[in-house]
């Protein structure tokens, strides 16, 4: 009866958000995305191969330049904790949605290599109000192919942010964004979990609590700086429950 109670008020909330929603796209800061190399190495060691692919948290929109982005933070983050070398390349484009991200894995060379795939997706298919359906299928399309195109890496997916706490958003455009943004975020969650040497980890950053950029909709270098921590002990920890209790 709560899940229907609020999916009833998003509905209804819908109209006002719409139009809400094409008042702020046009007025709207809009940041470009971070500056400096795609690809590089961090670290000594074992060698890893890091692929960041998504949204504009992939492609640093608010962090300046690429080295403070979420991408190339978690990647020092991951050789700190591993005590290895880590290669990555970033392949992250502002406004994209799960469409465009499966679009452009189809694009990647077909010889690049991943060991750990981070995966930033979904807020985008929010404010295009993608509907459940499309985001449930879509999402199993992606898993798919991450899987068949690298079949042996680790993936992580970065929840979807707690839209509701975004300050941006006037009301109830900002209530109507997290709830759809929970509700896919939970569909994702789902289908993940089912998925072998792959991970959901919640996204708890909230501007009630750091940083965020002046657009009111990205968190800042110092904010990605501490959510990259978080993904990388989250990551580890995972890996060593699975080698713990034999799951793969």
């Amino acid at each position: 009866m709560k899940h229907f109670s609020k999916r009833l008020i998003f509905w209804l909330l819908l109209p006002v958000s719409a139009l809400q929603g094409l008042w702020l796209r046009r007025t709207a800061i809009r940041l470009p995305e971070a500056t400096g190399p795609r690809k590089g190495m961090l670290g000594t060691g074992e060698k890893i191969q890091l692929l960041a692919l998504g949204d504009s948290i992939i492609a640093g929109v608010g962090t300046g330049t690429m080295e403070h982005s979420l991408p190339v933070q978690f990647a020092n983050a991951l050789a700190a904790t591993r005590m290895c070398s880590v290669q990555w390349r970033v392949e992250g484009s502002n406004g994209a949605d799960i469409s465009d991200l499966r679009h452009s894995i189809k694009q990647l060379h077909r010889d690049q290599r991943a060991d750990v795939i981070l995966i930033s997706i979904g807020v985008n298919d929010v404010t295009g109000l993608s509907s459940t359906r499309y985001w449930r299928t879509q999402t199993k399309q992606l898993m798919l192919e991450l899987r068949n195109k690298w079949p042996l890496a680790e993936v992580i997916f970065a929840g979807l942010p707690p839209m509701g706490q975004f300050p941006l958003p006037p009301q109830p455009l900002r209530f109507t964004l997290g709830q759809r943004a929970a509700t896919l975020d939970a569909i994702a969650a789902g289908i993940i979990s089912r998925q072998a040497g792959m991970l959901h980890i919640p996204t708890d950053i909230s501007p009630l609590e750091q940083e965020f950029c002046e657009d009111g909709f990205h968190p800042s270098a110092e904010s990605c700086a501490n959510w990259a921590s978080v993904l990388a002990q989250r990551f580890e920890a995972d890996k060593l429950d699975r080698s713990v209790s034999g799951r793969g």
